[in-house]
């Protein structure tokens, strides 16, 4: 009897340069993934930095806009108050206008001060607009009694 029988089999085959390869491509792609990583960080800082930056010229627009309005009504104030030197007129209406926006002055001084309160761009500028639109009106009132005055 004659036995005969096959035996296929394989052999394993360790390649060295394949394993240098393997070995410095890993070393690249995890230097690369920190690259990556570091990059991602300064974009996010930076992306940060422009929505900061981005607030804080939507508030100086209207900080800008808060400061001419109010020098308006404290300009035709004064003029309320020469005019009024005859004894005619009374200027308590004017006095609680700019008592008004005193208020306003002091209220935008505490939003600008970051740590003053813990809210974001955007809840700040609403009370910026809030405030704009205070001085709007006393600056109105206060230059409506001036026009009354000069007739």
């Amino acid at each position: 009897m004659l036995f005969c029988s096959l035996i296929y089999a394989q052999i394993p085959v360790t390649d060295a340069t394949t394993n240098a390869n393997l070995g410095l491509q890993l070393s690249q792609s995890a230097k690369q993934l920190t690259q990556l990583q570091n990059t991602y960080k300064l974009m996010k800082q930076g992306h940060e930095q422009y929505k900061k930056i981005n607030g804080y010229v939507q508030q100086m627009g209207q900080l800008k806009n808060i400061i001419h309005l109010q020098r308006q009504a404290i300009d035709n104030a004064n003029l309320c108050a020469k005019k009024a030197k005859g004894g005619k007129f009374s200027l308590r209406d004017i006095e609680t206008n700019l008592s008004q926006i005193s208020g306003s002055i002091k209220t935008v001084q505490a939003l600008l001060q970051n740590n003053m309160f813990n809210m974001n761009d955007g809840e700040r500028i609403q009370i910026m607009e809030k405030e704009l639109d205070k001085v709007k009106t006393a600056n109105a009132e206060i230059r409506v009694k001036l026009i009354k005055m000069s007739y």
